[in-house]
């Protein structure tokens, strides 16, 4: 009989003893520990985890996970900043519409020639009010050389002469061309980046580039021999130049109104622009022998192709000939400069009946005005209508030419208002003030009546600004003649009373004292009253920023 294993209960029975010798909860643990070997452990609830340094930290799993972020971090990345320049790109193209609307500039241009003049129009006439005169001088001057360069925009623009200047920055810059071959726009826009070139350079004479920084800086603040007590430099801005170290920065106005002048294909209406330009330049800078010879430039290009058997005016006095018809606008706007040069130059006795004969002139033009034989437009589709509102404006049309005579326009009241000011003013000063001061109330009375008008909203701002310049200088004039009168009146009044006794009438000349004194009161009331008529303010477009305003 084969004989039988001997197994020992210790052994056996070993897992029960140990589980009968333990606590419960850990002899439940060690008991589905053995029989669930391969199973995962389960972990009591609230168990610290133990950190266990072997095992590794960038798994598979890991690494997925970090290349999806790093996919999504620059996708948002990307789509942030091309969101951005979208935005960049819409208000930068809206910009430009914004100034196109503002300021026309012809369509023919390149695209570069066009934003060089809208800008330069822009640092003329901001709508925040401050002027950059060095950037309008600088992107006017960029304009030009497009406009008479063959490779840009010049094409078919001939130089009339070949002097060439080596020392210049730009050799044969002012060399005047031949435009006669550009169409009416072409030219139009031409002379009007002349024209801003000459004035910028009228604001910007004198003004000097520091060679050793590349700095504009105007005259006042030079450090040197010529300057002996510069002006402080304003914070914020460089340090001021030294005058070893500077140079002329712009060419001077008298070359860009000499090109004007030299240039073919200008009409007589601009030339006569650019010649009395030159001449109130001219003046301002005390050349006494230049100013005649403009003014009678001016007097030859209004009269160009009049019968000068029958003169519209008087060659010797200026005096407008009744007989010879209405006046032009070329001849009157003439007549009114040489006039004024000859009141500023202190020839009164001659500028008077000048003046007289201009306001009777300007009187008896039409109060209407000229009929124009307009066609019917027809209807416009909806999508035309769409298409014409999302397209660029249409450049304006050209001004009068100024051979016809005007008619009673705001702006040509104003300017009947402002010949009833110079008037005032040379009878107060010469004969008689009761006079004076009643030709300066009377345009004073007109030059409001036009403002008011016109109404704030008008998009005549030529007419606006001729009105508010002749109310403002009515004003000053109307109040400096008024305070003279009181002052003088309240000497007599005090030598009167010094002088007075028991004897005296002086009681009964009371109701006569304070006339002037009550008058300048009417004055100051006037301006309070006029104010908001000569304000300009421009209420700033807040963009974007005001949908995030409470």
């Amino acid at each position: 009989m084969r004989p039988r294993l001997v197994v020992r209960r210790a052994r056996l029975s070993t897992p029960r003893q140990a589980l009968r010798s333990r606590t419960p909860c850990l002899r439940t643990f060690a008991y589905y520990t053995q029989l669930t070997t391969k199973s995962r452990p389960i972990l009591p609830f609230l168990a610290i985890p133990v950190t266990n340094r072997s095992v590794r930290c960038f798994t598979t799993e890991r690494k997925q996970w970090l290349k999806h972020e790093a996919k999504m971090a620059v996708r948002y990345t990307v789509s942030f900043w091309g969101i951005l320049v979208c935005m960049g790109v819409i208000y930068f193209f809206i910009n430009e519409e914004s100034l196109e609307r503002d300021f026309p500039t012809p369509h023919e241009w390149g695209f570069i020639t066009r934003k060089l003049l809208r800008d330069a129009n822009n640092g003329k006439d901001p709508k925040n009010g401050q002027v950059n005169w060095a950037q309008a001088m600088e992107l006017s001057r960029g304009c030009v050389l497009r406009l008479e360069d063959a490779k840009v925009d010049g094409e078919g623009v001939t130089k009339l002469s070949d002097i060439v200047d080596p020392t210049a920055q730009f050799p044969g810059e002012f060399n005047p061309c031949d435009i006669s071959g550009k169409s009416e726009e072409w030219r139009r826009g031409y002379f009007e980046a002349i024209m801003l070139a000459a004035k910028a350079s009228e604001h910007t004479d004198g003004w000097v580039r520091d060679l050793t920084r590349n700095v504009i800086s105007p005259p006042e603040f030079v450090i040197g021999p010529s300057n002996p007590r510069p002006v402080p430099i304003p914070p914020g801005q460089p340090h001021a130049p030294r005058e070893e170290d500077c140079e002329i920065a712009y060419p001077s106005a008298d070359s860009w109104y000499m090109k004007v002048l030299a240039t073919k294909g200008f009409t007589a209406r601009q030339k006569l622009e650019a010649a009395l330009e030159y001449a109130s330049f001219m003046e301002f800078k005390q050349r006494p022998e230049g100013p005649d010879a403009l003014y009678n430039l001016a007097l030859a290009e209004a009269t160009q192709g009049l019968n000068m058997s029958n003169p519209p005016y008087n060659p010797k006095t200026f005096v407008l000939n009744e007989k010879a018809g209405p006046p032009s606008l070329n001849l009157l706007d003439a007549i009114t400069a040489v006039a004024t040069h000859k009141a500023r130059s202190g020839d009164i006795s001659a500028a008077l009946p000048i003046y007289l004969s201009l306001l009777k002139a300007r009187r008896f033009l039409p109060n209407d005005p000229p009929t124009v034989s307009r066609t019917r437009a027809p209807r416009e589709s909806l999508w035309t209508q769409v298409l014409s509102a999302v397209s660029q404006p249409d450049y304006p049309s050209p001004p009068p030419d100024g051979t016809q005579a005007p008619w009673r326009s705001p702006q040509e009241r104003c300017q009947e208002a402002s010949l009833s000011l110079w008037i005032g003013e040379i009878l107060y000063a010469s004969s008689s003030r009761d006079d004076g001061l009643s030709w300066t109330r009377d345009s004073v009375d007109i030059a409001e009546e036009q403002l008011r008008a016109l109404g704030p909203t008008t998009d005549d701002k030529t007419s606006k600004q001729t009105c508010c310049e002749c109310l403002t200088a009515g004003l000053d004039n109307w109040g400096r003649m008024v305070v003279k009168l009181a002052k003088e009146e309240e000497q007599m009044r005090e030598k009167a009373a010094n002088r007075s006794s028991v004897f005296s009438f002086w009681s009964g000349a009371q109701s006569a004292e304070g006339r002037w004194a009550a008058e300048d009161g009417v004055v100051k009331e006037r301006v309070r009253r006029t104010k908001e008529l000569l304000e300009d303010v421009r209420k700033e477009d807040p963009g974007l920023a005001a949908l995030f305003k409470a």
